[in-house]
């Protein structure tokens, strides 16, 4: 995994794990994809994703090239964050309505340079 670059020069939020954590209670607002990435808005955070994630739904999981995968990841759109972790290989935004999304931090996984943005407010935010 890439060292996380935090830029964020409040207290409340040092690490990406706290930066994440203010997204329970958000809904996902959309979906944006983007040529080779993709965008999960939450009414004014934003999750870049570089490495595509993988959605799972209930005993289902979709990645990049499966049926169902955009519908899959587009699901959670109006349902609240019920919780983030960041782990050691990967970071998991889970949603109350059981939809799950995953983005991997191994470094075999990277398409280039990062694996994820993280955006509070457009002035501060992570770079894994």
């Amino acid at each position: 995994m890439q060292p996380v670059r935090p830029f964020d020069n409040s207290n409340e939020t040092k690490t990406l794990s706290d930066a994440l954590t203010k997204l329970v209670g958000s809904q996902l607002s959309s979906v944006e994809f983007v040529q080779d990435y993709v965008q999960l808005h939450f009414d004014g955070p934003t999750l870049t994703a570089y490495t595509l994630p993988t959605v799972v739904i209930g005993n289902s999981m979709f990645t990049l090239g499966d049926p169902g995968y955009r519908d899959a990841l587009c699901n959670p759109i109006g349902s609240d964050v019920r919780r983030t972790q960041v782990e050691r290989e990967r970071l998991l935004v889970e949603f109350v309505n059981g939809a799950s999304v995953a983005v991997s931090l191994r470094d075999s996984d990277y398409r280039g340079s990062e694996a994820i943005q993280f955006s509070l407010d457009g002035e501060r935010f992570w770079v894994v």
